[in-house]
């Protein structure tokens, strides 16, 4: 069973979407598209944690090191559906004495 990633990203997540498509390109500018796949538009978001307490900031980088881009989490973006993520990158930076902000990148994946 899937963990569920709990903290709310900052206010400014973006979200990329792109359709898995085929295309066959032929003579004069015709091409022809069709969609692979049963899911056919995959999720991507940029989120990013700014300015947090070092405790959370540890926190949530552990929980990214814990699936090490293997393990998928369960996680409800700021509008949509609960869905099945990985993060497959992730940086902190220190912003002051004792906070750090995390940016990550989720991609949507199915299982």
């Amino acid at each position: 069973m899937s963990e569920t990633f709990i903290w709310i990203p900052t206010y400014g997540t973006a979200l990329t979407q792109k359709p898995s498509v085929s295309v066959n390109k032929f003579g004069d500018g015709y091409e022809q598209r069709v969609a692979i796949g049963i899911n056919t538009i995959k999720r991507k978001w940029d989120v990013s944690f700014a300015n947090r307490p070092t405790s959370t900031a540890d926190a949530i980088e552990a929980f990214f090191e814990a699936r090490a881009s293997v393990q998928s989490f369960n996680w409800q973006p700021p509008h949509g559906a609960v869905g099945k993520w990985v993060c497959r990158e992730w940086s902190a930076q220190k912003t002051g004495p004792y906070t750090r902000s995390v940016t990550a990148t989720f991609d949507e994946v199915f299982e």
